[in-house]
């Protein structure tokens, strides 16, 4: 099953909170943006909102770090004690060394790919990551990326699988057939003021049920 998770960057900042409760229900964790202009074009969450969604709320949090020196701040967010840190192996820092540090706090690590990343370099990461993360846009912004299903067709074969960027319920067919395990949705969850419908009817659809 495609499980759903929840992309507050897309959030309204000035109604998270609202906008967390709205669909904490009917996703299976919160998915954390951090950037910072370089790496990304965009500035994402700060460590200060991650520290405190930590503190406060069992829902697993992943954390994404679209960022170009990740190391200091993957090691900070794992000892907080979220779930999972998605690392970009195209960052400055070395993916192996930040995997072994972060795992050996208990979170899981991710190797994270931008679209234009050939998904063979996966296999190299196998035995220092806990699955990966595809990005399916650019980051920090932009169109879906229409190879983004040919690239999922050609990854590992077991990897457990994060997809991020552009996602929405026109997608999620594919990424059932795909096997993918986790689908983060952002705009197309909360651009609106009915996150909390669009939240159950999203996970609904990617467990496979019909919405009526």
């Amino acid at each position: 099953m495609t499980a759903l998770s929840a992309s507050l960057f897309a959030a309204d900042p000035f109604r998270l909170a609202e906008e967390i409760d709205a669909v904490l229900s009917n996703v299976e964790s919160l998915h954390l943006d951090v950037m910072d202009g370089i790496f990304a074009p965009e500035f994402g969450l700060n460590a200060r909102i991650i520290r405190d969604l930590s503190e406060r709320s069992s829902t697993p949090l992943d954390v994404h770090l679209m960022i170009a020196k990740p190391k200091h701040l993957a090691i900070r967010f794992a000892e907080m004690g979220v779930r999972s840190i998605a690392i970009h192996l195209e960052s400055d820092d070395d993916f192996v060394e930040i995997s072994r540090i972060v795992r050996s706090n208990g979170t899981e690590a991710y190797v994270a790919l931008r679209h234009t990343t050939p998904v063979s370099v996966l296999l190299e990461m196998a035995d220092h990551s806990d699955g990966c993360l595809l990005l399916t846009a650019p980051a920090g912004g932009g169109a879906f990326d229409e190879h983004a299903f040919t690239r999922l067709a050609q990854r590992p074969a077991g990897l457990y699988t994060v997809v991020d960027g552009k996602i929405g319920p026109d997608h999620f067919e594919s990424l059932i057939d795909l096997q993918v395990d986790l689908a983060v949705v952002g705009a197309a969850l909360f651009d609106g003021d009915d996150a909390k419908e669009r939240a159950k009817a999203f996970s609904r659809m990617l467990a496979g049920h019909q919405v009526s």
